[in-house]
């Protein structure tokens, strides 16, 4: 990955886990210069590994001109998504793999940074501002649809029997990428996790351990709050402070 448009500093942290149920790690994450990406991966067997770490591949390798820096990363999550699907229509053990993707790239701007981001799937983007926590991405499952639709309350979903279902994920089907363009102030946070983390992390949590010294101990702080409520699935963290 290359960009022409200068780098942006940041302190960045990020932790990932199995968890205390699943026997595999299908989360895949990458940080790099003004890019920070998480996945989450499924399919059966080591197919779900290999997708997120497919459409991580696919990112890194994307020449950013970050002229249009939306446009770029529309077309860089599609690549990855045809290059998915590519391989599961290819490889009998690989049907049916696919993946979340969440990315954030930053860009230099006078009065702070610019934030672009990149989403399919239910893995999240958080921006932490002033003590205020936003989610900033929607999370794309039927119950994330039921919640927008306003027939489903944000309590319910919690314990609906369909909140794991995507509604689109990379490799699968067709999808449609979710595009955010965000200031970032100076001193503002961005979390990037998968659903291992806010399943069992409620909000009011992921604000206090924010509170904490340095990136990396708060990505490590949050796998280990997720773990000690039951890691029913992998947990990733990626959290960044640009300046």
């Amino acid at each position: 990955m290359s960009f022409s448009r200068g780098v942006v500093a940041m302190r960045v942290g990020a932790a990932t886990s199995i968890g205390k149920v699943r026997e595999l790690n299908e989360d895949a994450f990458w940080v790099g210069e003004n890019c920070l990406i998480v996945c989450d991966g499924m399919g059966g067997h080591q197919a779900g590994e290999i997708a997120s770490q497919m459409a991580i591949d696919v990112i890194r390798n994307y020449h950013f001109v970050m002229k249009e820096p939306k446009e770029e990363i529309r077309l860089a999550i599609e690549k990855a998504h045809k290059e998915i699907g590519c391989a599961a229509d290819c490889h009998e053990h690989l049907r049916g793999m696919g993946t979340t993707l969440t990315m954030c790239l930053f860009q230099p701007h006078e009065n702070g940074v610019q934030m672009f981001v990149g989403h399919v799937g239910d893995s999240r983007a958080y921006v932490c501002k002033n003590g205020q926590l936003m989610q900033i991405t929607s999370d794309h499952s039927v119950v994330g649809e039921l919640i927008r639709q306003g027939s489903l309350a944000p309590d319910e979903a919690a314990v609906h029997p369909s909140r794991h279902v995507l509604s689109q994920a990379l490799g699968v089907g067709s999808i449609e990428v979710e595009l955010v363009e965000y200031h970032l102030p100076t001193g503002s946070q961005v979390l990037l996790c998968t659903d291992g983390l806010t399943d069992v992390v409620d909000d009011d949590q992921l604000k206090h351990a924010l509170q904490l010294r340095s990136p990396q101990e708060i990505a490590q702080e949050l796998v280990r709050r997720a773990n000690n409520l039951g890691g029913p699935d992998n947990i990733t963290v990626i959290v960044a402070e640009p300046s």
